[in-house]
């Protein structure tokens, strides 16, 4: 690396000046000043030689940090951008190789001083985007459009084993138009892991044979396949014979290269060459990275895609065989639905019960009916108590009467399938003819004897089966007796349960697989063994121990469950085939999971299209081309024909609530949200003349299983009406308040006027009595409407305000309550006004005034309401953490049907009062107002025998 340095230390005033006069055609340098332009240039030019020369020492690194910041800080000050500040780097390190092309051979830098000149020039070109921060909005917005064009031609499937060449090559080729270079290589790992194959070249219409490469080696592509980070050869032309393994462009002088690493599993290698030497920059990288972790996925996807279809295939052969294979049975299958009492049949009903099918009885009770009276009771009495138990499964035998009227012995056996209660919903059974058993059973000698041997056959039988399976090339075991223990199981099946086979022959499945107890496996195989029906289950979910560590795990299957007679295969038992379907149904997971979606989404339109006269909208947001229905298009004044994109239909929105439904819109698809929008928008008659029609519009954004929004459905609703009832309503309470404020003006200045004229004739001597009587009747109903014109003000501020405002101050509540009742005295000196009050104190954190307020009402309720010869009560004391106040009066109980609405305006305790004590009927409203806005509560009890009492609980702060 010594003929790098030397050649920079010799060439730097030739260095600096070529760079000067190049960096004045970039649009950065204009208007700058010559030192300007050369910043710290010739000292670090001064660096790189001594670190090529050298070494990198901690000092040379944070000597050649500083000029290259103070370097970048003067571009920034300047306003250059990112690529400014690198392109200055990269024409550095195109003008020093630009010099060495006519040096002698012999003072040409080596590889070597090569690559430590570009490293220098990378690190730098990575300081200025740290210090840039990122990539710009073109970058943004180009690599955007590249990752479309990579969707736009994402193969859906690709079979395992099929020639991958045709289907991938135009993704790499886009990835090579996007990076600008000179051409790439793709190469996917085998199934074994180790071995990366290559599968498309651009430069080939056919992929080299080329021999595998190994992804653990010391080549290039070995390299790339162990490293995180994009790997950048600036010298690929001088590469060892084991440095190029696998690769076949010659003419790269610059290779970039990165791994594909789905899900943690490295997946292959993309390869990009370059014909020029140059360094890599940073944003180049990103970019790389960016592109080969979208094309990873698409390649995942289409990978597994094709693994499931061809599992579909084999597995739709294999249900094929089981169909015919369970029509060939003998018995008689019902299914009865408990929520309907209707039952179906199938299978040999004919020449079992002398019935077709269609013949039987839909209810329950056909099937009653026609058990032998003996066994009627006893039968229906057990399923009964079967199905509104816990049991799993039900079995009887009992006689049937068949078609001919004779009586046939059966055995009935049934699963019974419950909800999450454990409540029964249907019971799923088959019936077999057991005439001949029951006659072997009960002295046929002849044929217990031929049951014997017919056991030995098969013990011998099994013994063939098992040195025949243990060889078969998919998943079987044998299971037996009702423990179901493992008689037979071959190597793959042992190898999907994650066990050697001396620890699951010989014993029961749930002791050789303990972890599976819960998971219905016992009671899957206790219906097959009673029920002689096969069990076909699809991607069967089953958590397995199957690691060295013992965790579980899922794991999905494919299983048939196959039961074994002595009449037909010499074995009483049940066949286990197995086969692990887990990548493809993890695969087909992801892509139901956006079609449920989607059938959700469509299914909650189409029930609110059906309540409701809505139009509705279905929007594609990758291209925008959207579906309206003709009430939609009716609404919003769209064409009733031909195709109306978003950004057209947009036209149609009145400017001002534009921006708002685009924003609505906006939050609805951001990724990681909920997908809901609701936006309210105002849209243009469709013809001149018509009143502005306003839309409710509700809708759904859905995402892909990347998380991309990709179609936008909703609906709308003309809330015109709704919209003028708004406004009329709003019309109607500035009225009120508008009376309001004449009633507070206009009427309260001539009762003041009143009540200080009637103040001063009261004070004349010569008033006459008669005369005095009367000013007091005037003073009296001047007083009562300026409290009316009070309740009202303070009615119409709870109601318009939301509340009435409370001032709290510190202060002693017996005080303020025995001066309350003090002058209430002196206005009714008449009545018995009784007053209780605790012997401490009660301070706490209240509005005197409201207080006040609140007393002078309940107070001058319970003098009203009340005979004059009985007295009112008023009780104050304290409870943990607030003060009680009840007021109580004896009389006439408040009707039971006001009761409930006391506490509502314009509500009186008595029709019919005395026109000089009536009010408007708003004074409990303004109490309940007033405890509420002090956190508090009030309640009343009223009876012939105990009186009338509102109860007040105020807490000492919180209002």
């Amino acid at each position: 690396m010594n003929l790098v340095a030397d050649f920079i230390e010799a060439n730097l005033d030739v260095l600096v000046r070529r760079f000067a006069e190049a960096a004045r055609g970039l649009e950065s340098t204009q208007g700058l000043k010559p030192s300007e332009v050369i910043s710290t240039l010739p000292e670090y030019l001064h660096v790189v030689a001594a670190i090529c020369r050298h070494g990198a020492t901690p000092e040379r690194l944070e000597r050649r940090e500083r000029l290259e910041e103070a370097h970048i800080n003067l571009r920034l000050r300047v306003g250059a951008t990112q690529e400014d500040a690198t392109d200055e780097y990269a024409l550095l390190g195109r003008l020093i190789p630009q010099l060495w092309e006519d040096a002698q051979p012999e003072r040409k830098p080596s590889a070597s001083g090569m690559h430590c000149l570009f490293q220098q020039l990378e690190e730098a070109m990575d300081h200025v985007v740290v210090l840039f921060s990122g990539y710009s909005l073109e970058d943004r917005q180009r690599e955007k459009r590249f990752l479309r064009q990579l969707d736009a031609l994402a193969p859906r499937a690709l079979a395992p084993g099929a020639d991958l060449q045709g289907r991938v090559k135009p993704m790499v080729e886009l990835i090579v138009r996007a990076m600008e270079a000179t051409g790439a290589e793709l190469f996917l790992v085998d199934a074994g892991g180790r071995r990366m194959v290559p599968v498309a070249h651009t430069a080939h219409l056919v992929p080299p044979p080329g021999r595998p490469v190994d992804a653990q080696g010391p080549s290039f592509l070995g390299r790339v396949a162990r490293s995180e980070e994009p790997l950048a050869l600036t010298q690929a032309r001088g590469l060892e014979a084991f440095e190029r393994d696998g690769l076949e462009a010659g003419g790269w002088s610059t290779l970039l290269g990165l791994r594909l690493w789905p899900h943690g599993d490295l997946m292959g290698v993309l390869c990009v060459g370059f014909a020029e030497a140059r360094p890599v920059p940073p944003q180049t990288k990103r970019f790389l990275e960016t592109l080969v972790e979208y094309l990873s996925g698409i390649l995942d996807r289409a990978l597994l895609m094709g693994q499931l279809h061809e599992v579909n295939a084999r597995l739709e052969a294999s249900e094929t065989r089981y169909r015919l294979a369970s029509q060939a049975a003998a018995d008689t299958v019902w299914d009865w639905n408990l929520r309907t009492r209707e039952v179906t049949w199938s299978g040999e009903t004919r020449r079992l019960l002398g019935f077709a099918p269609e013949e039987m009885g839909p209810l329950v009770d056909w099937w009653v009916a026609r058990i032998h009276p003996e066994d009627r009771e006893r039968v229906e009495t057990g399923i009964h108590a079967a199905i509104q138990g816990t049991q799993a499964r039900w079995q009887d035998e009992y006689r049937f009467i068949n078609r001919r009227g004779e009586a046939i012995r059966v055995l009935d056996t049934a699963v019974i399938l419950r909800d999450a209660t454990g409540r029964g919903l249907r019971v799923v059974g088959a019936l077999q003819d057991v005439t001949s058993r029951w006659e072997v059973e009960h002295g046929h000698e002849r044929l217990l004897s031929e049951a014997r041997t017919a056991r030995l056959r098969a013990d011998t039988e099994l013994s063939q089966l098992h040195s025949l399976l243990r060889q078969a090339p998919v998943a079987l075991a044998i299971l037996r007796g009702s423990a179901h223990v493992v008689a037979l199981a071959n190597d793959r099946v042992c190898q999907l349960w994650g066990r050697p086979m001396e620890q699951v022959l010989g014993r029961p499945v749930l002791e050789a697989l303990p972890e599976v107890e819960g998971q219905g496996i016992r009671e899957m195989l206790d219906g097959v063994l009673a029920t002689g029906m096969p069990y076909v289950g699809q991607e069967v979910h089953v958590r397995l121990a199957r690691a060295a560590s013992g965790a579980l795990e899922d794991a999905y299957f494919n299983l048939v469950y196959q039961p074994l007679h002595v009449a037909e295969v010499g074995i009483e038992g049940i066949l286990v085939v197995a086969s692990e379907v887990t990548e493809a149904v993890q695969a087909r997971q992801r892509a139901e999971g956006l079609a449920t979606t989607l059938q959700a989404s469509e299914e909650r339109l189409r029930l609110a299209l059906d309540a409701a006269d809505m139009g509705s909208w279905d929007i594609e947001l990758a291209t925008g081309r959207g579906t309206w229905d003709a009430r939609f298009r009716a609404m919003l004044g769209l064409p009733a024909q031909g195709e109306v994109l978003l950004d057209e239909a947009m036209q149609f929105v009145f400017e001002e609530d534009r921006r708002l439904v685009e924003h609505a819109m906006a939050e609805a698809a951001r990724p990681g949200g909920s997908g809901e929008y609701a936006s309210e928008f105002r849209v243009r008659p469709p013809r001149g003349g018509q009143p502005v029609r306003w839309i409710s519009g509700r809708g759904h954004v859905h995402f892909a299983p990347d998380g991309r929004p990709v179609r936008f459905v909703g609906t709308g609703l003309d809330i015109t009406e709704r919209k003028l009832a708004e406004e009329a309503a709003r019309q109607r309470a500035e009225f009120e308040q508008y009376l309001v404020g004449i009633v507070s003006h206009d009427l309260r200045n001539p009762l003041s006027a009143i009540t200080l004229g009637t103040s001063s004739l009261l004070k004349r001597e010569e008033l006459s009595e008669h005369a005095t009587k009367a000013v007091l009747r005037i003073q009296n109903s001047a007083e009562r409407a300026v409290r009316m014109i009070r309740d009202l003000l303070d009615f119409t501020q709870a109601r318009m305000g939301g509340g009435l405002p409370v001032q709290c101050q510190e202060l002693e509540l017996g005080a303020l309550v025995r001066q309350v009742v003090e002058e209430v005295r002196m206005t009714a000196p008449e009545r018995d006004l009784q007053l209780s009050l605790p012997q401490a104190g009660l301070r706490g954190c209240w509005d005197p005034d409201r207080v006040t307020q609140l007393l002078i009402n309940l107070l001058g309720n319970a003098l009203k309401y009340s005979p004059e010869d009985t007295p009112v009560a008023l009780r104050l004391k304290e409870v943990p953490g607030a003060v009680v106040l009840e007021v109580h009066n004896g009389g006439a109980p408040i009707a039971p049907g006001l009761l409930p609405r006391i506490f509502q305006p314009m509500q009186r305790g008595v029709p019919g009062m005395d026109a000089a004590t009536r009010s408007v009927g708003l004074g409990l409203y303004i109490v309940r107002t007033i405890v509420h806005a002090h956190g508090g509560t009030i309640d009343v009890t009223s009876t012939r025998v105990a009186g009338t009492t509102f109860t007040v609980r105020l807490p000492h702060v919180d209002a």
